[in-house]
């Protein structure tokens, strides 16, 4: 089975799981950056910040909306359009589950 032939609800789950991991991935790497490279006093640690935001920036607008954007530019605007609502839809979902987590502990 190729990505291609997917249906777009499944696709635009795909890709906001791919997001949500990806975001988390990151968010440990940050939680856990002093055990990791220590405490920064000097320009490294900003520099190194601010990469990781403007890469983590590109990532996700590419998790996002490549696919989207991919099928906007072949003229399948309804389906550009669909998954893109799919995707934040399922990106909504996890941001509620996230919260009713945070809500319960």
């Amino acid at each position: 089975m190729r990505i291609f032939d997917l249906s777009i609800p499944l696709l635009a789950f795909l890709q906001a799981t791919a997001l949500t991991v990806y975001i988390g991935l990151v968010s440990l790497l940050i939680s856990q950056g002093n055990i990791l490279f220590g405490r920064m006093n000097n320009f490294y640690g900003p520099l190194f910040f601010l990469l990781l935001f403007v890469t983590s920036a590109a990532i996700s607008a590419l998790l996002v909306l490549g696919r989207s954007g991919y099928l906007f530019w072949e003229k399948r605007y309804r389906e550009a359009f669909s998954l893109l609502a799919w995707t934040i839809g399922w990106s909504l979902s996890y941001l509620i589950i996230l919260m009713l987590i945070l809500i319960r502990f």
